[in-house]
């Protein structure tokens, strides 16, 4: 019965799972008149604070050729705050992919994040590639 009592305070004591969890809520490319950007919002669904964490943005041009990597820290995030971010890219914007993100608590250890838009994005993929493979054959035939 000891053990049980135990266990059962561990599973449901406060202290065992309060912890901040990073959610991309949303994302997207904007930009015109030499001004290119990826924007979105960041939210900590967690209870406890979200210390920093960064986003890594890969700016694709026209034919879908990966140009240089865009790394944003975002500082912190209290438990249910949102934070809107604007992350210049310094080249003209045809797409990009979000390739990593990542959150840290007060101490430097690492929370979970969430990437509400990823599962969207993924069914996405594929039209994009064959979008990726007409434009760098449309480019080999005009190159």
């Amino acid at each position: 019965m000891k053990w049980l009592k135990i266990i059962l305070f561990l599973l449901f004591s406060p202290t065992s799972w309060a912890q901040g969890e990073a959610h991309l809520l949303f994302h997207m490319g904007l930009g015109g008149n030499g001004n290119f950007f990826v924007g979105g919002t960041l939210q900590n669904k967690g209870d406890q604070l979200v210390a920093g964490g960064y986003l890594a943005i890969l700016p694709l041009n026209t034919q879908c050729e990966p140009q240089s990597l865009v790394v944003y820290s975002f500082g912190s995030l209290a438990p249910g705050e949102k934070q809107e971010f604007r992350i210049p890219v310094g080249t003209s914007l045809n797409n990009y992919h979000l390739v990593g993100f990542s959150a840290y608590d007060d101490m430097g250890f690492l929370l979970p994040t969430v990437d509400e838009t990823a599962k969207v994005i993924k069914q996405r993929e594929p039209e994009e590639r064959k979008a990726c493979q007409s434009a760098r054959k449309a480019q080999t035939a005009h190159g």
